[in-house]
């Protein structure tokens, strides 16, 4: 058997590894260099604090594999887990915040809530006054491209061809089942295909004769100078969207949580500067006047259902997609799901 993965990001990487365990030839297509996508861009935020039992069980499993696939692959991710944080400033966002934080609890995540002074234990010079509570609980920070490096590393040393600058022009499918991909002008004879191409995978879909409509989302992020170390958890403000947390290096980096658009666009904004820069020192004062050294924009997609790892009426085309957010969180979990339906289709 052999399986085409088209995007090398988190999700397609971390499949391809587990089908090469598995013991299934593997080919990637990455049609920029590994980095290139959301999987390049994001902040790195960890946590089974989710708001659904499958996304929760999800990212409880693949925090655990993290841990072990580091050993595994002999790569170190830079994961740490000083906790994570959701702050809010309305009623309303602070009692969805316990709703989900009662479920989170009986899904067996470690979790609790906590007053606005009590964000001051985990992050000195927080603002009590720009928040009215929040929740602490089990997560951390991971680095994003140890994380792509390791899993790459992990890929080859099994026989995954990773290709990259590698751009699909044509999926190949006859009597309504795959026959191959045409990459690079040349043609390559698999049996599946997992589409993991994140804001991609409605293009990707099209060329296979499949409807996907997923959203896409574009999320802008910066980093400021560096600062000695004090920031541990990574904080999320739900009610404006902002969040940050510090680097290993001292920088601070953060952003705010993305917004459909309808194309795929990743150049910065001032508008988003200035938004984010507001709301930053009003959450954490000391961060006034810091220098921004570096800010970006990344897309990812978002599916109907989160995430979408499903079959498609052509046979051998999976789908494996519309992670929203949460790819970091949830590939390795997903990868296992992937793998298990292939062997079953």
């Amino acid at each position: 058997m052999r399986v085409a993965i088209i995007g090398g990001g988190i999700v397609g990487l971390a499949t391809a590894y587990n089908l090469a365990k598995d013991g299934v030839d593997v080919v990637v297509f990455e049609r920029k260099y590994l980095l290139y996508g959301a999987s390049g861009r994001n902040s790195g935020g960890i946590t089974a604090m989710l708001n659904n039992e499958r996304l929760i069980e999800m990212a409880k499993k693949s925090m655990k594999i993290y841990d072990e696939v580091q050993s595994e692959i002999g790569f170190n991710f830079l994961y740490r887990k000083d906790g994570y944080i959701k702050v809010a400033s309305t009623e309303n966002d602070l009692n969805k915040l316990k709703e989900e934080m009662n479920l989170q609890k009986r899904m067996g995540v470690k979790v609790k809530q906590i007053d606005a002074n009590e964000v001051k234990d985990f992050i000195p010079d927080f603002n009590a006054d720009a928040v009215i509570g929040g929740v602490y609980g089990e997560g951390g920070v991971i680095f994003p491209w140890p994380v792509i490096w390791g899993y790459a590393k992990g890929c080859r040393e099994l026989g995954v061809d990773v290709k990259d600058y590698t751009t699909v022009e044509e999926i190949v499918v006859k009597d309504r089942a795959i026959d191959g991909v045409k990459a690079n002008g040349e043609f390559f004879k698999v049996d599946f295909i997992v589409n993991a191409a994140g804001a991609w995978s409605n293009e990707i879909s099209r060329m296979a004769g499949v409807e996907l409509n997923n959203k896409i989302i574009k999320e802008e992020i910066c980093v400021t100078e560096s600062l000695k170390p004090y920031l541990d958890p990574y904080l999320l403000d739900v009610t404006t969207g902002i969040y940050l947390s510090q680097s290993m290096r001292g920088e601070i980096v953060g952003g705010i949580v993305g917004n459909e658009v309808e194309s795929i666009d990743v150049k910065g904004s001032l508008d988003f500067l200035v938004k984010y820069a507001k709301r930053a020192v009003e959450l954490i004062p000391k961060l006034k006047g810091l220098c921004i050294l570096r800010q970006w924009a990344g897309v990812y997609d978002e599916g109907k259902d989160i995430p979408n790892i499903s079959t498609t009426n052509v046979k051998g085309f999976i789908q494996a997609n519309g992670f929203g957010k949460f790819g970091m969180c949830l590939a390795p979990a997903a990868a296992i799901e992937v793998t298990r339906l292939i062997r079953k289709t």
